[in-house]
């Protein structure tokens, strides 16, 4: 394999150091700037080369020793907390600056975490026999994880439980999704079975791990062909809502960190009592259900099926009647809504937004727009479309909702 010496100028969107070599841009993973690194070549193309370091010849002065596995999922464990947010504030300006031309955008400071470790409300293990974790970064392989110290403690005592009962069960199950309850401080599971795997033996690993560990409040099953008919849910709260979440709808990840991100976007919309949000890609109403009060009405549309009946589920119980939950994708819904918005909120997935509901915001008009996105190049993407149909860039407001890791969390504020 091909080796280098080769010195780190910068840092590339998800993470790796840059380097330059005769010309061509190098993509060093594990790399920082300022460091001199003998690197791996992995991938050579015409105009570029990836790596890995091999050995750090010459360390930044934000190097640090990391704490757990080697397997990817802390990516940026070895970066210092405050050189972390250094960097993903960084890459946000040069993000929007490449993509979307803007050289001096109003980019504020970012929110740093409260909890740079002990954070994660939730986490999809792989179970390869014994071994739970991860899969080592590029590897189907799991690296076998004692205990996870980006987990909410009360996952780890879940997991800690599932690897006492495990040995009689270790064909049974490929993988486990853990979900902790900040607010109330217990958990819930969903076991995902192998396609010869019988209902009897998930539902005995169930109960012999509900019976080792005190804080798991329910345990569900699925395999190919099998789903559990009793569904399990958990109370987490939320800008004063309660929700009712089953183990995989999507909540964030982080919640001392959605509360503030909450707390920003009340206060960039300023809704006022009769006005009607929208809130495109909505999940289970994270942003919607909290923000209702006192509006005429609100849209929350979601694809996902789950997350659908977990948003409606908490209507009653936090007596909110003001909120609807159209199930769908938000290019196909968005198009078949009928009057106009006064505000609106769009969390799209990674991909971001469908050029269709850019298009759909002309007609809804909303004055006041929030757009929440966790990659900084498809951010830039979309602002470039927003722009062009009339609004008004007022804030980026990065937050880290993702310490350890190069994930970068923006809330944007736009307004007509």
């Amino acid at each position: 394999m091909e080796e280098l010496l080769l010195e780190i100028h910068g840092i590339a969107q998800g993470g790796d150091g840059v380097g330059r070599l005769d010309g061509m841009v190098v993509f060093v993973t594990g790399a920082l700037p300022g460091e001199v690194v003998h690197i791996r070549v992995s991938e050579r193309r015409q105009t570029y080369i990836r790596g890995t370091v091999l050995e750090v010849v010459t360390p930044a002065p934000d190097r640090i020793a990391p704490i757990t596995s080697d397997d990817g999922h802390a990516a940026w464990q070895h970066v210092a907390y405050p050189a972390q947010l250094r960097l993903k504030e960084q890459i946000v300006r040069e993000q929007l600056a490449k993509l979307a031309g803007l050289e001096t955008p109003p980019l504020a400071p970012i929110i740093p975490a409260p909890q740079p470790w002990g954070y994660r409300n939730t986490a999809r293990l792989h179970v390869a026999g014994t071994r739970i974790g991860y899969h080592y970064s590029g590897s189907r392989q799991v690296a076998d994880l004692a205990s996870d110290p980006l987990l909410l403690p009360v996952l780890n005592t879940a997991l800690a439980g599932l690897r006492e009962v495990l040995p009689p069960f270790k064909q049974a199950i490929e993988g486990v999704t853990l979900r902790a309850s900040a607010s109330y401080g217990y958990a819930i599971a969903l076991l995902h079975g192998h396609a010869n795997t019988s209902p009897a033996d998930l539902a005995d690993l169930g109960a012999a791990w509900m019976a080792h560990t005190p804080n798991l409040a329910g345990v569900a099953a699925e395999a190919p062909g099998y789903v559990q008919p009793t569904p399990v849910h958990l109370h987490d709260d939320l800008g004063g809502v309660t929700f009712m979440l089953s183990p995989e709808s999507f909540f964030q990840v982080n919640t001392p960190q959605a509360e503030r991100m909450l707390d920003l976007i009340g206060q960039e919309l300023d809704l006022q009592p009769g006005e009607r949000l929208l809130d495109a890609y909505s999940g289970v109403g994270s942003f919607a259900l909290p923000l209702a009060k006192g509006l005429d009405a609100v849209v929350a549309v979601e694809e996902n099926p789950t997350a659908v009946a977990d948003g409606v589920r908490c209507l009653p119980f936090n007596g909110i009647t003001n909120v609807e939950f159209v199930r769908g994708a938000a290019e196909r819904v968005l198009p078949q809504l009928e009057g106009q918005f006064d505000a609106a909120i769009l969390d799209p997935p990674r991909r971001g937004c469908h050029p269709a509901v850019i298009e759909e915001l002309a007609r809804l008009a909303p004055t006041r727009l929030a757009y929440i996105s966790c990659h900084p190049g498809i951010l830039a993407r979309d602002l470039g479309a927003m722009l062009r149909i009339g609004y008004r860039l007022d804030l980026v407001q990065p937050i880290d909702l993702f310490p350890q890791t190069p994930h970068i969390e923006c809330v944007v504020v736009l307004r007509k």
